[in-house]
């Protein structure tokens, strides 16, 4: 799995609310200044640029290149995905075009599956990478709805994919399991970001 390293997360917003702290009191000119209800009033100053901060990273930043590596262990998988899946179900051999959306944050990912027949939306998702052993995986679970119409043969269904994406984060391809016994392999390229 991912290794989200806690301990550089706590020193990289440590030093951020130390800096913004000393910031707010040199701007606010109380340098020598140790009143509490200055210092407290700095101090609220302090954690609310922290908060701003941290809330615009888990949105936005974590796809700067200045953090990828090591602070962020993934790439922004976000964007639009076309592809093909080639599957057996019923002991039938099939193939289909789908169109897959990625909504990614830096805590969490939403894939969605479009296909003629139904639609496909992850229930939880996370990223396997092991650089050592070149390992970048996303792995999910999904719920599939089939369309209406054609649900007298093909149910609701659960199912879990395991795509392997590369170094540019612009293919994957990968295997998918369902609870109705169907499998099947998935490749895909990105055709635009998000």
């Amino acid at each position: 799995m991912v290794n989200y390293n806690i301990k550089r997360f706590c020193w990289v917003f440590g030093v951020l609310l130390i800096v913004s702290f000393i910031f707010v009191r040199l701007l606010l000119g109380h340098i020598g200044d140790y009143s509490v209800s200055h210092l407290w009033s700095d101090l609220s100053s302090s954690i609310s640029i922290t908060a701003i901060f941290a809330f615009a990273f888990e949105r936005w930043l974590w796809k700067l290149p200045i953090f990828q590596g090591w602070l962020v262990p993934f790439p922004s998988l976000a964007g639009e995905w076309q592809g093909t899946i080639n599957y057996n179900w019923n002991n039938a051999d099939s193939s289909k075009d789908i169109n897959l959306t990625i909504r990614q944050t830096f805590l969490r990912i939403q894939i969605i599956i479009e296909t003629d027949e139904s639609m496909s939306r992850s229930i939880c998702g996370s990223f396997d990478i092991e650089r050592m052993r070149g390992r970048q995986h996303l792995i999910y679970s999904y719920l599939n709805e089939p369309k209406a119409m054609v649900r007298d043969r093909s149910q609701i269904h659960y199912g879990t994919a395991m795509l392997e994406f590369n170094d540019k984060g612009n293919s994957m391809a990968g295997t998918y399991w369902t609870d109705r016994k169907s499998v099947g392999d998935m490749n895909l390229k990105k055709v635009s970001e998000q």
